[in-house]
């Protein structure tokens, strides 16, 4: 009984018209679907002959029924073609077909909508990344035989990663919609060179915010920024999501060709490189692809490699420099310093790679390591009997927010037996402004353990008495930019008495980075800054030399303060020349 049941089920519902037909073509019984494609109800179907179809086993023609002149739907409209299908059964009652009807005008547009879909984004209806390679196939191919050039721009819209993050994925697709509107207007509207193309644009979107544009017969490089330029204006236009006006900004590439002699995947790859340098000068604008853009590329991804064999191979080091307290000469801490001794190159400075080790990612096993390695030392240190010091150690964005950061800090922290008060972690301004239940969950993990938190570089990002005080920082350090130019540049000196004056109202320690002479440290003490980190006190070195170096340094503090003067300038001279002026 079950199963009569199942049969049914399927049998009615089925998305083919089924006809249960007697050996003599009598139709036993029929589903809704055949119903519809014969155009009369059941109970009029039912009963009637089908002519024929237990001697065709397959094939496609206009069907026609007998028995009565309700079913001659010849006498009423032209045949349809009808694909057909038999199937025979052997039943208790004789043998029996089930006739399968599909309307091929349903097939093809059954057919029509699966290659719209695999041809076309959902969302906006642009051409999605297949098509868009099918037609840059066939746009270079024409640039080829014709001699007019093309261009091939990649868009990709700035910070759409925020508005998705922050107002929700529906507000998203609006921009997107709203984006895939301006820009068909636009190139419409700049089509007036009355090229010698049918459709000298197409637009399309690959997916997430990425868009391309392929132009036709473009005529020269000038066109081509005039097009980019007109795209970047016109998406200023700010779009209103409910309550909230947003402003989008995007950063274009673009690659010509032929005069880029590559295959497709190369002029893709060459607008993509186009249109991350339009996001390193600071987004909003538009690049072209050149050779030295291709050069840069190329060292970028020899860089990336030899990154992942130091990883491997272990060949990064920390060096630590030291921060000494202003009033009495006294060394408080130091910075761990990461450095990469790259065999054959000796040590490369920071700046040189960090910045790709945050795009690949590759920062977070490294940024584990120095964490790990900085309280290692520290604990080493310790053992050797030296005076305990404060450990500083940088903390880039990707780092922050993994969410295993907490407990990789905690756990070596207690494996190493370090007071947490004696880890401090600099943050940088603009980590900090991103003001999200993450990073405040994370911010009060640290506050949990006792461990404290510094704001590196203060001032160069977007300075906030708000987040200062949210967050309870413990210390800020005063950009070295700010520094160098003291005593003499009136600005830099009302900046750094500023931050000082902040610092010290909040009880707060005030460091001051890139201190290289006397004169800066002593307008520095005179303003009331607390530490100084730089080259005056000490370069970045080895945590083996280090122990050398603060042994040193306290031999010669206390020799100073007997009034004991080296016919050799000791490593205090310069706290010794601030205490002569004073």
């Amino acid at each position: 009984m079950a199963n009569d049941h199942r049969f049914e089920a399927l049998f009615e519902h089925s998305s083919e018209g089924l006809l249960v037909c007697a050996a003599d073509g009598t139709v036993l019984s029929c589903n809704a679907v055949a119903s519809a494609l014969f155009g009369v109800d059941k109970a009029t179907l039912v009963g009637a002959a089908v002519t024929g179809i237990l001697q065709q086993e397959a094939g496609q023609g206009p069907f026609m029924l007998c028995n009565g002149s309700a079913l001659a739907k010849q006498d009423q409209a032209p045949p349809r073609p009808v694909a057909l299908r038999i199937t025979l059964l052997r039943t208790a009652g004789g043998p029996q077909a089930i006739v399968h009807l599909r309307d091929p005008a349903e097939r093809a547009q059954t057919q029509e909508r699966l290659a719209h879909l695999a041809n076309f984004d959902s969302l906006t209806g642009l051409p999605n990344r297949a098509l868009f390679r099918d037609r840059l196939s066939q746009s270079m191919a024409r640039a080829q035989r014709s001699g007019l050039p093309m261009a091939l721009m990649f868009l990709d819209l700035d910070r759409f990663k925020l508005v998705n993050d922050s107002l929700g994925h529906e507000v998203g697709d609006q921009l997107l919609l709203h984006v895939t509107k301006v820009l068909t207007q636009c190139l419409r509207s700049v089509d007036t060179l009355l090229r010698p193309v049918e459709e000298p644009y197409t637009l399309s979107r690959l997916g997430g915010d990425e868009f391309t544009v392929i132009c036709e017969a473009i005529g020269s490089v000038e066109d081509a920024a005039h097009v980019a330029q007109r795209m970047l204006d016109a998406l200023t236009a700010p779009f209103i999501a409910g309550e909230e006006e947003i402003v989008i900004s995007a950063s274009i590439g673009i690659s010509m060709y032929p005069d880029d002699k590559v295959d497709l995947d190369g002029l893709i790859r060459h607008t993509d490189m186009a249109m991350y340098r339009s996001k390193s000068l600071g987004r909003g604008t538009y690049s072209f692809f050149s050779d030295d853009l291709n050069a840069a590329a190329t060292a970028r991804m020899s860089l990336e490699t030899s990154l992942r064999r130091a990883i491997e191979r272990q060949e990064f080091v920390l060096h630590f420099q030291p921060k000494a307290d202003l009033r009495c000469g006294k060394v408080m801490g130091v910075e761990a310093l990461v450095r990469w001794q790259r065999p054959g190159q000796g040590l490369v400075s920071p700046d040189r790679f960090i910045g790709v080790l945050e795009d690949t990612g590759m920062i977070l096993p490294v940024g584990a390591w120095v964490i790990r390695a900085a309280c290692e030392q520290l604990a080493a240190w310790d053992r050797m009997g030296l005076p305990p010091v404060r450990m500083a150690v940088n903390l880039s964005a990707r780092q922050f927010r993994h969410m295993y950061l907490a407990s990789l800090v905690e756990d070596t922290l207690r494996e190493n037996t370090i007071d947490p008060q004696r880890l401090e972690i600099e943050l940088t301004e603009s980590l900090l402004m991103e003001d999200n239940e993450a990073n405040r969950a994370m911010l009060e993990n640290f506050r949990r353990m006792g461990v404290r938190l510094a704001i590196d570089d203060f001032g160069t990002g977007h300075s906030s008495l708000s987040y200062i005080k949210r967050f309870n920082i413990d210390t800020l350090k005063i950009d070295r930019s700010f520094v160098q130019s003291l005593p003499d540049n009136e600005e830099d000196v009302a900046i750094a008495s500023a931050v000082i004056a902040l610092g010290r109202s909040m009880k707060m320690c005030v460091v001051a980075e890139g201190v290289e002479t006397s004169a800066q440290a002593r307008a520095l003490r005179n303003l009331g800054c607390d530490q100084i980190q730089g080259y005056l006190l000490s370069r970045p070195m080895p945590g083996a030399e280090f122990a050398g170096w603060i042994t040193g340094y306290m031999r010669a503090r206390a020799k100073d303060r007997v009034g004991f003067r080296a016919a050799k300038p000791s490593p205090t001279t310069w706290f010794t020349q601030l205490e002569q002026v004073a």
